[in-house]
């Protein structure tokens, strides 16, 4: 279980230190690129979150959600602005069929 955690946790790191390196660098997080994440922001933001935008929807059309899932009680999540219970009803609202449940 330390294993399971301390793996979660250098993952976040990579992706923390990904965010802050030039953007010309691009990281693929769980099948979604860094454009593609940046698509679903606005949907996941803890304040004044849009409904998740067109080319959003597409890219979760593709993403590895048992990967995304993982994130779900990431306390990473929080310092980015991101509401996890947004971001586990994001596929709903897109009408991806069969909707992970997270």
């Amino acid at each position: 279980m330390a294993s399971k955690k301390a793996a979660m946790a250098m993952m976040a790191m990579i992706v923390i230190m990904a965010m802050l390196v030039d953007t010309s660098v691009a990281i693929d997080l769980c099948g979604m690129s860094q454009d593609e994440l940046n698509e679903c922001k606005p949907a996941v933001s803890k304040e004044n979150p849009t409904s998740p935008s067109q080319p959003c929807c597409t890219a979760l059309q593709h993403a590895d959600f048992a990967c995304l899932c993982g994130y779900k009680n990431s306390p990473w999540l929080g310092s980015f602005g991101v509401d996890p219970e947004l971001a586990s009803a994001l596929p709903k609202q897109c009408g991806l069929a069969n909707a992970p449940t997270c």
